[in-house]
């Protein structure tokens, strides 16, 4: 058994250790969750593992296989419950969830008995009323806290705040949260009438009002806000910032900095940013466990609750597997179970159609491994200028959602990459302002950029203003003040992925040319392959080293 490093947890924990089988009054709790699924419910290879020679996943009926077998397990032991939950981004990515817009997303929350399933920010990329559709279709509300109706103090009526669900004779209650961010980077038309509230307030209120009121035994929280991609060094800043007498109360980051500061809720079920943890993180101060998956429906997250229910309170935990708490979905290892398969298969084979059809080939796997110089970057950025007749094209990592392994390239393949539908928009920039989103963009730990036109040297550890040291546009050094030809997405034209400053650009700048940018890829791959793609000297990193003379002397916008 693993303890909780608190001192009452760990009190209770030896306590039950002594008394060896006399311990009925611990009830095991297996939480299974999601997080940001993205319509992955269809059988796919894990191009993760081999983008040559895939290992087959089952996709939502090997999930539904696992949860029979733990529910089973369940209704055989009085001291064992089971809990379901999903931390949002449901449907938008894979082409049976995006072409449906969310409807195999109803059927599959549904076929599974989910208990609860959060609203994420891509559950608003259609505009509010897909999520108002799949809220009233499927059998269980949304449960989120912090969406408001705007200019009000009344949440959406197609959500409820909370859930609780009692497994074994424990009341669980469940909180359900979006990350506010959901306001910067939705399309403002898609969540007219909306307002996307603080996390802390709302689920303290929430919490105190279980406790005291409904007299729930121990409260989770399920949020769609993630946690780090480096725990170890996200953790030392946020030392950092507490003594630097920070309020992160007020200023959160994201899973750790809410573990971090929320008490009385021991688990946090997170999503939003697909950094699967194989171990559960704890807060070193609050001993909080947060929890999140990969995403794309590669995998369940299940962990093993010990609840001792005469302390009211979550003792310890086990992992399910020797590697965590993780659950590949390996199809020869957890065989499709018939019945949901049968239900999701009339979506998959409708939405298959022509996306078989070749529009392309490569000669390398076009992953997204190197950030901001990886083949899939390069090649997106590549196909916008040149569909344009552009001097600088910039996308956000985040908007590539797939590699795709050397050979053939599909429609369908294409449409795994870039699902959201971004158009391309030209806007005639200076040359201040291109130095300004790389600045912005270069920081250690941003979300990070792709881009092509340009050739960059940057130190990613300076501060804001000091990181970009050369800067190159078609091999000659940036002017300031040159009015550069620049295709982007109108997705970050909106000042979305940090670049708030790009929605203050005057609308006669801009030209919305209605043209999606996987249509802008069909058409390059179309005219140039077989592509070969690479990592070239478009974007370098290095520490400490001289800003090249044609940068100095002259301020960002």
């Amino acid at each position: 058994m693993r303890e909780f490093a608190s001192k009452q947890a760990l009190v209770a924990a030896v306590l039950l250790i002594a008394a060896g089988p006399a311990a009925a009054d611990v009830v095991r709790l297996h939480l299974v969750w999601t997080n940001d699924i993205h319509g992955h419910v269809a059988p796919e290879g894990a191009w993760f593992m081999n983008p040559n020679f895939p290992p087959p996943l089952g996709g939502g009926a090997s999930a539904a296989r696992y949860i029979q077998r733990l529910r089973a397990e369940a209704a055989n032991s009085p001291d064992t419950g089971m809990l379901l939950v999903d931390a949002g981004d449901t449907w938008q990515g894979a082409p049976v969830g995006t072409l449906t817009q969310g409807v195999v997303m109803e059927h599959y929350f549904d076929a599974l008995g989910y208990d609860v399933v959060v609203p994420g920010n891509h559950e608003f990329d259609k505009g509010k009323d897909v999520a108002i559709r799949m809220s009233g279709a499927m059998q269980q509300k949304f449960v989120c806290c912090n969406i408001f109706v705007a200019g009000t103090d009344s949440l959406v009526d197609w959500c409820e705040p909370y859930r609780i669900v009692e497994r074994a004779g424990v009341r669980i209650g469940i909180i359900g949260a979006n990350t506010p961010g959901t306001a910067h980077m939705a399309f403002e038309e898609n969540i007219v009438g909306l307002e996307f509230r603080s996390l802390l307030p709302e689920i303290e209120k929430w919490r105190d009002h279980l406790l005291n009121e409904n007299k729930a035994d121990v409260v989770f929280a399920v949020v769609h806000e993630g946690l780090p991609f480096d725990a170890e060094r996200e953790w030392k800043e946020l030392q950092a910032r507490v003594a630097a007498g920070e309020d992160i109360r007020a200023n959160l980051r994201g899973a750790m900095d809410l573990a971090h500061v929320l008490t009385g809720i021991p688990v946090i079920v997170g999503g939003h940013t697909h950094r699967g943890y194989r171990e559960p993180w704890f807060d070193p101060v609050t001993h909080t466990m947060v929890l999140e998956t990969f995403g794309n429906g590669s995998s369940l997250g299940h962990v093993v609750l010990q609840y001792d229910r005469t302390t009211h309170s979550i003792v310890g935990w086990e992992a399910p597997r020797r590697d965590g708490v993780l659950v590949t979905l390996f199809e020869d290892e957890l065989w499709p179970e018939d019945t949901v398969q049968d239900r999701l298969q009339p979506f998959v084979e409708e939405t298959q159609k022509g996306l078989d059809v070749k529009v392309g080939a490569s000669r390398v796997e076009l992953t997204r491994r190197g950030g901001s110089n990886s083949p899939m970057g390069n090649l997106v950025t590549e196909a916008m200028r040149v569909e344009t007749n552009a001097d600088f094209a910039f996308t956000n990592l985040g908007g590539l959602r797939a590699d795709i392994p050397a050979g053939d390239v599909t429609a369908g393949e294409v449409l795994r990459v870039l699902p959201f539908d971004n158009s391309l928009a030209v806007v005639q920039m200076p040359g201040r302002m291109i130095r300004q989103i790389l600045e912005r963009k270069s920081r250690r730990g941003s979300s990070g950029i792709a881009q092509s036109g340009a050739q960059v040297l940057v130190d990613p550890d300076a501060p804001e203003g000091e990181r970009v040291r050369e800067l190159l546009i078609g091999g000659e050094p940036l002017d300031p003040d040159r009015i550069y030809r620049v295709v982007t997405t109108d997705y970050l034209m909106e000042g979305n992925s940090g670049l708030s400053f790009l929605a203050q650009t005057p609308p006669d700048k801009i030209e919305y040319t209605q043209t999606v940018d996987r249509v802008a890829l069909l058409h390059y791959l179309e005219a140039h392959s077989p592509v070969a793609p690479h990592a070239d000297d478009r974007w370098r990193e290095r520490s400490k080293v001289p800003l090249a003379p044609y940068l100095a002397n002259w301020s960002l916008p």
